[in-house]
């Protein structure tokens, strides 16, 4: 029986399921109970699922890909960024809840994710010789803002679901629509005015 190689993406992923784990364990639980208390455990859990289902579903679709080292950095900032605006603590807040020029630090998250998200997606296009026309371009950022929406589903459901959640209200949920309609165009100017020669040379190196 043939053995396959491990990739990248089976390091990444298995690397990215014990830290999601361990911080599940050690400090997002206790976390959780501290600002939500233990009757809104459900929304902890289910939290927990869909992000799991993600990165295996993610491990699934990639796993037979050669990505690019930088690209799985940029995959790492993202989770990275999730955790620490959920676990860092500023003057007794969490960082999600403190307030910049009067703009919750979430909507920042938002904003930056959906940046690196696009940035992602235009590479992924690339990779499957797609040229970056203004029309893929604009098809991006509509990927990007459908993700976005399909969490912002998710969260939906909490609030159906879970008493007392901590979602938010609808004010909430279009304005992290927002941060990632901006996020997303910011980085379409920044492929098409800074990245774009960079981009395009990671692309013919790996058609060749």
């Amino acid at each position: 029986m043939k053995i396959q190689k491990i990739t990248n993406i089976d390091l990444f992923t298995l690397f990215n399921s014990l830290l999601f784990l361990m911080m599940t364990k050690f400090v997002y639980y206790d976390r959780f109970i501290t600002y939500r208390g233990a009757a809104n455990i459900h929304e902890f859990y289910f939290y927990a699922a869909v992000i799991y289902a993600v990165i295996l579903f993610f491990w699934v679709k990639l796993r037979h890909m050669k990505i690019s080292f930088y690209i799985l950095i940029l995959f790492e900032i993202m989770i990275l960024l999730h955790f620490a605006a959920a676990f860092v603590e500023v003057d007794g807040h969490r960082l999600y809840d403190l307030r910049l020029f009067d703009i919750r630090f979430d909507k920042f998250v938002h904003f930056t994710n959906a940046l690196i998200g696009t940035i992602i997606t235009i590479y992924f296009f690339q990779k499957n010789q797609c040229q970056m026309t203004k029309f893929m371009l604009m098809m991006t950022v509509f990927s990007v803002l459908g993700i976005g929406a399909i969490i912002e589903i998710a969260e939906y459901i909490v609030t159906l679901t879970v008493a007392n959640n901590g979602v938010g209200a609808y004010n909430n949920n279009m304005l992290d629509l927002v941060a990632n309609l901006f996020g997303s165009v910011a980085a379409v100017l920044l492929f098409k005015y800074i990245l774009k020669d960079y981009m395009n040379g990671n692309r013919e190196q790996v058609a060749s």
